[in-house]
């Protein structure tokens, strides 16, 4: 069932493979598959798009996320344009399935300052403003703009290792009210050969809705690097115990750079 789930996103692949530019640009650095963004923006007059698909349990549902659409634009050297689109999700609750397009997204991300390439203790700052747009199958539509801002923090360890974090706080509306939420994430980097790496990572969220919960979140994944401008990712992860079971989810993606 998980395979027949990844089969959509696995036949894109294929086809934006074929069409992938071989000529050398510069390093392909992309926001996916990890929860943690990175300090790195654009460069102008070039576009990156990236992809996926999420297959996710929570408790006595099953679902399954196609698109997971984010296109960046480089506007100036330390500005980007963020155009996140509709996700497709099909969920499973004890029998019942829905389905719908989940809300668009728009944003901007600005580095702040950049650190040497070379190992060091000083790290690379960006941040990122965006909100959601009202957009959405009303079964999945939160109804009205849910804005965040992101700072993000990346250290260079040594040539193959690196770490970053990010500290976010968003104003999300649960269909009858709007609260804060805070989220962080802290996320290693390892360059295993120069076309695969891999990653491991932790994130939680801290919704300040008087629940007292606070969701965690371990994952790990890979990036296989085909051309300058075309790679594949693959993650797993799992998170709290919903109902007496582990929740879980497993994803597939990809990145091209224009």
């Amino acid at each position: 069932m998980l395979l027949r789930s990844f089969l959509p996103l696995g036949s894109c692949v294929l086809l934006l493979s074929a069409c992938a530019s071989l000529q050398t640009r510069d390093p392909l650095v992309s926001d996916r598959p990890d929860f943690t963004e990175s300090t790195q923006s654009i460069a102008p007059q070039h576009v990156q798009l990236e992809a996926g698909q999420t297959f996710s349990r929570e408790g006595d549902t099953r679902s399954n996320a196609i698109g997971e659409v984010l296109v960046r634009a480089g506007l100036t050297p330390t500005v980007e344009l963020r155009l996140t689109g509709n996700s497709f999700v099909r969920e499973k609750t004890a029998g019942v399935v829905t389905s719908g397009m989940q809300d668009a997204a728009v944003g901007f991300k600005v580095k702040v300052f950049e650190a040497p390439d070379a190992p060091s203790w000083k790290p690379s700052f960006s941040f990122i403003a965006h909100t959601t747009v009202p957009s959405g199958s009303s079964v999945y539509s939160a109804g009205r703009a849910q804005p965040e801002v992101k700072l993000l923090g990346a250290w260079t360890i040594t040539d193959r290792l690196g770490f970053a974090s990010n500290i976010n706080i968003g104003r999300p509306f649960d269909g009858t009210r709007r609260f804060t939420e805070y989220a962080g994430s802290g996320s290693f980097a390892f360059a295993m050969t120069e076309r695969v790496g891999a990653y491991a990572e932790a994130f939680a969220f801290a919704p300040q809705d008087g629940s007292k919960v606070v969701q965690k979140y371990v994952n790990g994944g890979f990036t296989l690097l085909l051309s300058p401008d075309l790679q594949l990712d693959l993650r797993g992860g799992v998170g709290p115990t919903t109902a007496g079971s582990r929740d879980y989810f497993a994803g597939i993606g990809l990145v091209v750079h224009r």
